[in-house]
């Protein structure tokens, strides 16, 4: 009824302002044009509400969402992760801080002041790795930490005046391992004593102030053993060629 009622003023208005009364092809006409305006107004309604929703899911240009980095902590590149929910901005500004500490408590005076290698969340818990580079030739360490939405979190360090000694070494937990490898390799495999299938996983780049590239990887335990289940570390070149390897048990850490 409203609709008819504006036309019917329109026709009005129009004999009025032009002394005649538009026929009937015209009010077609501007009926037809109004049912267009209309339908592109309606269109860009539902295109703007489609890439609204989009933007708020983080699925627009197939962006996943990233984790939010700690206070201070520039970012970088970062490994695959397994995502989860997200730990507090707090927590993960803790666990760096507790990291950073970790690193200054290595005994290795002559590495350089701490830096953030990557940072990431993996199985409900966010992670950080950390080093400190050599001011000359050798002397570094390194440290990875992590917690959860709740904070408490767990630090491990490593270093001496030697690192680093060796091509490729690892430390880790029941559901982690990470280690420094050779800036020659494109991969680290990952072998485990549990039947699984190995893994591999890509350096993350330190840059020119280390010697090594740095590497860590979180998988999911396996029965009701904590134990730790990677027995062999492996670098590979690009072209899968074996660099250099490490047995958990006795060749993997530093000499």
């Amino acid at each position: 009824m409203l609709d008819l009622h504006q036309r019917l003023q329109e026709l009005a208005d129009a004999a009025t302002r032009d002394g005649a009364t538009p026929g009937a092809a015209h009010a077609i006409h501007r009926g037809r044009q109004r049912r267009r305006r209309l339908a592109a107004g309606v269109a860009s309604l539902v295109l703007v509400a489609v890439v609204a929703g989009a933007a708020g899911t983080g699925q627009l240009g197939d962006q996943p969402t990233r984790p939010v980095a700690p206070p201070g902590v520039p970012s970088t590149t970062v490994p695959p992760e397994v995502r989860a929910h997200l730990v507090p901005a707090e927590v993960t500004a803790q666990l760096w801080e507790d990291t950073k500490t970790a690193l200054g408590e290595c005994g290795v005076r002559k590495a350089a002041g701490p830096r953030l290698i990557a940072r990431g969340m993996a199985y409900g818990n966010a992670w950080v790795l950390g080093a400190r580079p050599p001011r000359a030739t050798m002397g570094m360490c390194w440290a990875a930490g992590e917690a959860g939405p709740g904070g408490g979190g767990q630090v491990g360090g490593n270093g001496s005046a030697g690192s680093p000694s060796q091509e490729v070494v690892a430390s880790g937990s029941s559901g982690s391992v990470y280690g420094y490898v050779t800036k020659k390799a494109a991969l680290v495999r990952l072998v485990f004593n549990d039947g699984r299938k190995p893994l591999e996983v890509t350096p993350v780049r330190a840059g020119p102030r280390f010697p090594v590239d740095f590497y860590i990887k979180y998988f999911p335990q396996r029965g009701s053993s904590s134990g730790w289940r990677v027995t062999r570390v492996l670098a590979l070149d690009k072209d899968g060629r074996v660099l250099a390897s490490c047995r958990t048990k006795d060749t993997c850490a530093e000499s």
